[in-house]
């Protein structure tokens, strides 16, 4: 494995992507993990934005609990990979989130998570039977 930040869980040592969604939708199928997080973002933006119309920045100490709501799906429902700055905050994660949330929205998460998986099925077919191959 190229890079353990990228990595999708313990059972899956390769794969062939590169762009960090492609790993954020592996790592996020389970529809009950899914929701947690959905979840998260919106307590996120209502903490923001009560921040904002309370004028109290003391609601923002709040914000991690946001993290938290994604994590507890983790491990209630899906356990891969999670890398701790991507927990905690990173944009790569941030624009995945935003993406998924609008996917999900219009109905097209569910195709990209059978993409991905067809993609990875098919890498991992290849990759086992030249491996296999090989050892002689």
């Amino acid at each position: 494995m190229k890079n353990f930040r990228n990595s999708i869980n313990k059972n899956v040592t390769d794969h062939p992507f590169t762009d960090y969604w492609d790993i954020f939708v592996l790592k996020h199928q389970h529809p009950i993990n899914i929701i947690f997080h959905i979840l998260g973002i919106f307590i996120f933006y209502s903490i923001l934005l009560g921040a904002a119309y309370f004028h109290n920045i003391w609601l923002l100490c709040a914000l991690p609990l946001t993290q938290l709501v994604g994590l507890t799906g983790h491990l209630l429902f899906e356990r891969s990979h999670i890398d701790i700055q991507d927990a905690v905050f990173s944009w790569r994660a941030s624009r995945c989130l935003g993406k998924m949330l609008w996917r999900f929205i219009i109905g097209k998460y569910k195709e990209d998570v059978q993409q991905r998986l067809d993609i990875l099925y098919d890498y991992l077919s290849i990759y086992h039977r030249d491996t296999e191959n090989t050892e002689i």
